[in-house]
């Protein structure tokens, strides 16, 4: 059964698609009553508009993420960015999701919103994530040049990284004009083997590489809670 949740009305949604399939929307929000949060995304879900679509859907409490006000991080995952286009379309004329807008709008708060985009490069080892509850550090990125940052990436998580944490790189669209142009996240299943381990071997040099092109804007840290798929 398909669950789907959105969280802002208007949207930015991008004409075109990537070959790797991994798309989306990334919301912070500061949510005051979780548990009806929960539950009016269950009552979407259960809606005909719900089942219609076709995201995955990740919701991670916040334990550390500096000076913003977000306590909750969502992630809403499509194929393609068709797709979300599709969706789009489909919850402007939607009963169901007006009736679900119109509670949740009451218990949270927008903090910040992105569109993102895999680069296709990753540790490659995704499956070391077995929890159901995993730990994520979000690394916020602001780089000058891609292509140089891409190939230094790459290099780094194939020379070898931790067998418990799992690397992704993701482009950022629409971040705003001081916002972050890419984002790193890194998941374990705890925190010991999140926070806890050592450095993959040539992250020396690989810093000495980047050092020029990119700047850390902040680092969060998360819990997933809820998956709907």
């Amino acid at each position: 059964m398909k669950r789907l949740i959105i969280l802002i009305s208007a949207l930015l949604c991008l004409p075109f698609q990537i070959a790797n399939g991994q798309v989306g929307q990334a919301f912070e929000l500061n949510i005051t009553n979780p548990l009806a949060f929960i539950q009016a995304m269950d009552n979407l879900n259960a809606s005909a508009s719900g089942q219609s679509n076709n995201p995955q859907v990740f919701l991670r409490a916040s334990l550390a993420n500096g000076e913003m006000d977000s306590t909750h991080n969502i992630a809403v995952v499509y194929d393609s960015f068709s797709s979300m286009d599709m969706n789009r379309i489909r919850n402007a004329t939607s009963q169901d999701w007006a009736n679900f807008l119109s509670i949740v709008n009451d218990i949270s708060t927008p903090v910040a919103e992105y569109v993102f985009s895999s680069t296709g490069i990753d540790s490659g080892n995704a499956s070391v994530v077995t929890s159901a509850n995993p730990y994520i550090l979000f690394i916020q990125l602001r780089v000058d040049d891609p292509t140089a940052y891409a190939e230094a990436s790459r290099k780094l998580m194939n020379s070898g990284n931790s067998s418990n944490i799992y690397a992704h790189l993701y482009q950022i669209r629409g971040g705003g004009p001081n916002g972050p142009s890419h984002v790193l996240t890194q998941t374990a299943n705890s925190l010991e083997e999140l926070l806890g381990a050592s450095p993959n071997p040539g992250f020396d040099e690989f810093l000495e590489e980047v050092s020029g092109i990119r700047t850390v804007l902040g680092t969060a840290v998360s819990q997933q809670v809820m998956v709907w798929e």
